[in-house]
């Protein structure tokens, strides 16, 4: 999901944003230039030029005490003359020193500082730029309303201004801050937002921000292809405008793809490219972002002791920038690396830690309490304590179900096909414009050629639109059920891993009675995990074609109630097929009728019957169960009856506003009749 996409977003989002506001690929050669032209001017305003332009090249990279004493002389200058342009270039490259020093409450003081100069000038072009780095630093500081309220403030200042470049910069800084949140329907609607803005400019660094949001969405979403067409697309812009910490970027961005995929040598190829540029340009966040994915790629490679290695190195790191997140991500690496050397007390010692971090437990993204939870797992299991395995499975589930399914609906993926239909529908209103100017001209000409172009384009137009609209409305069905079967598959998942789990239970208790019950469970588990088994192989994954289930449950309770004297009838015609919501139930009934009937209808001599009877009306359907075994005992009252079996078909019954008939007379018959 946004694995959207993610699952996956860093600090490092933040430092992408800033870039857009600097030049990120000035040479050496041109920063030591503007130092030995600012040595020698004495000139103040000139010396504010330079150092304008200074700051600019080194925003990219500011790493030192000097580079600071060149923004505190921009700023000094700046103040003394009134030059409010200046300054506020000052205190934004100040902002983004702190950011470099991991020091964000001193960044957020001086972005703030030129957000409000801009708002007294009326500059509303550098104040969306500030807006835009504020907002990203208060997201990374997980301040969410703070950053949404000066997010917000942006929009209305773009809604009543001409709409620039600095306008689709913000809404990548939105789309970005969204994704912090977890958000990725937002974060989408943003990102394509930004790419409609951005069809009217030249703007090389805000489109790779979209792309590189997008490429995390799509690696969520499992649609590697999507992702690594546009991290290469990204790479070649990069190339354009030698802008190597964005190559970078997509490198990190490609060896994640290809671990997914399985591609691991080819990963830690990119991997070693972008770790290379973060450690030479000295970007500690970036450095320990890549060593820890390597410490990934080789545990996934079975490499325990090199991935041992690259996750001490991130872990070093982590404590070096004292973030809470990077040292409990580390910390999941390393165990995993130990894991796998079967080190198995120092694994725990390490998970056990990280487990009791409470300080920051609530800037944990999902995707690492989901490590954390598989981690503890596969620990307990390789121990051999099934008891602690089994409690950590059942969290990871219940995070499992808890997250919103909302973020695999269609209108996440229709984000991008609304952003190419906008994007062509702007191009056919140019061809439109086009065409209507060359009518004009024809006007003149001849009144009959006029209006035969009008309705030649009419007639397109409604071709277009038509043709559009039945493509949209395929692919939405298309999509919806694609999801819907992947939903089915991961239930049946699910329920096949708590299936194991009551097989390593009943194996350690090892009582006849305990088998028995638990047994009876895992015939309920098979009934439903046959329902999901089924709408995930058919065509049409919203109904269910009943015989062949009903077979499926018939087999499987004679397999278990192993007595060949018991004949099961079913009288289903194959054109009867129930909605999915109502096979379960159903399914459960017929189960729980079976089993009762196998128990305790017949004695093991006896020869017994039982049928089962679907039929279908115009508004309902009836099922019919019937046995000739004994019947219910003398004195034996329906009504008043707390045994499991009935109470469980009456509620199930209910369930599906159906009516209730048993009766225990002659052997047992249940009837139950339910709308359609």
């Amino acid at each position: 999901m946004l694995k959207l996409l993610a699952k996956k977003v860093k600090k490092i989002l933040l430092l992408i944003v800033l870039l857009v506001f600097f030049n990120s690929y000035g040479q050496q050669s041109k920063i030591d230039s503007l130092i030995d032209h600012l040595n020698l001017v004495k000139d103040e305003i000139q010396k504010i030029n330079i150092l304008s332009n200074l700051c600019d090249e080194l925003a990219t990279n500011f790493n030192s005490e000097k580079d600071k004493k060149y923004i505190e002389q921009l700023i000094a200058l700046s103040k003394k003359h009134k030059n409010y342009k200046s300054l506020i270039k000052g205190y934004q490259n100040y902002s983004t020193f702190f950011i470099w020093t991991n020091e964000l409450e001193a960044s957020i003081k001086y972005i703030l500082k030129a957000e409000k100069i801009c708002d007294s000038i009326g500059d509303y072009k550098s104040q969306l730029d500030c807006i835009t780095q504020a907002g990203a630093v208060y997201g990374d500081l997980k301040q969410f309303n703070n950053a949404q309220k000066l997010f917000i403030k942006g929009e209305s200042i773009i809604n009543k201004n001409i709409v620039t470049k600095e306008s689709c910069t913000l809404y990548v800084s939105y789309a970005n801050f969204f994704m912090k949140k977890e958000d990725e329907q937002n974060a989408i609607d943003y990102y394509i937002k930004s790419l409609n803005c951005l069809n009217d400019f030249d703007d090389f660094e805000t489109k790779l921000n979209c792309y590189s949001g997008l490429c995390w969405l799509y690696i969520d979403r499992k649609q590697y292809k999507k992702a690594e067409k546009y991290a290469l697309s990204a790479i070649e812009d990069s190339k354009k405008i030698k802008a190597e910490f964005y190559k970078s970027i997509f490198n990190r961005i490609l060896g994640r793809v290809y671990i997914d995929e399985g591609q691991i040598q080819k990963a830690i190829k990119h991997q070693l490219l972008a770790l290379n540029y973060f450690i030479k340009s000295n970007h500690q966040l970036g450095s320990f972002d890549m060593l820890n994915q390597l410490a990934f790629s080789h545990w996934k490679n079975k490499d325990y002791a090199t991935s041992k290695d690259y996750a001490i190195k991130a872990h070093v790191i982590a404590n070096k920038i004292n973030d809470s997140l990077a040292i409990n991500s580390s910390n999941i690496s390393k165990a995993k690396a130990y894991l796998g050397l079967n080190k198995i007390s120092k694994t725990e010692n390490i998970l056990k830690k990280v487990a009791k971090d409470t300080i920051n437990k609530t800037r944990w993204p999902t995707y690492m309490k989901e490590s954390l939870l598989i981690e503890l797992f596969l620990l307990y299991n390789k121990k051999g304590d099934y008891k602690k395995a089994l409690k950590y499975n059942r969290s990871l589930l219940k995070l499992k179900d808890s997250l919103s399914l909302a973020r695999f609906n269609n209108q996440v993926i229709n984000s991008e096909t609304k952003y190419q239909t906008e994007k062509k529908e702007k191009e056919n209103l140019q061809l439109k414009t086009e065409k209507a100017e060359q009518a004009l001209l024809l006007e003149k000409e001849t009144k009959q050629k006029w209006l035969l172009g009008i309705g030649f384009i009419s007639l397109l137009l409604i071709l277009v639109i038509g043709g559009y609209f039945y493509q949209k409305n395929k692919k939405q069905k298309e999509v919806i059920e694609t999801l819907q079967k992947d939903l089915h598959h991961r239930v049946k998942n699910n329920l096949a891993i708590i299936n194991r789990f009551i097989d390593v239970v009943k194996e350690e208790f090892n009582n006849e009675a305990f088998d028995a019950k638990l047994i009876e469970l895992q015939n309920r588990i098979a009934s439903i995990n046959e329902v999901h088994q089924q709408l995930y192989n058919n065509k049409d994954a919203t109904k269910l074609g009943v015989k062949k289930y009903i077979e499926k449950l018939k087999q499987n309770i004679e397999n278990t109630y192993v007595n060949k004297n018991i004949t099961v009838e079913q009288h289903i015609d194959t054109t009867v097929n129930l909605k999915a919501d109502i096979s379960f139930p159903i399914g459960l009934i017929v189960n729980e009728f079976l089993t009762n009937s196998f128990k305790y209808a017949f004695t093991n001599t006896e020869k017994g019957k039982i049928s089962i009877n679907i039929n279908e009306a115009d508004n309902h359907y009836k099922l019919e169960l019937a046995d000739n075994g004994k019947g219910f005992p003398k004195g034996f009252d329906i009504s008043n009856s707390k045994t499991f079996g009935l109470r469980i078909m009456k509620l199930l019954t209910q369930q599906i506003n159906g009516t209730f008939k048993i009766d225990g007379a002659n052997g047992v018959k249940l009837t139950i009749q339910f709308p359609k």
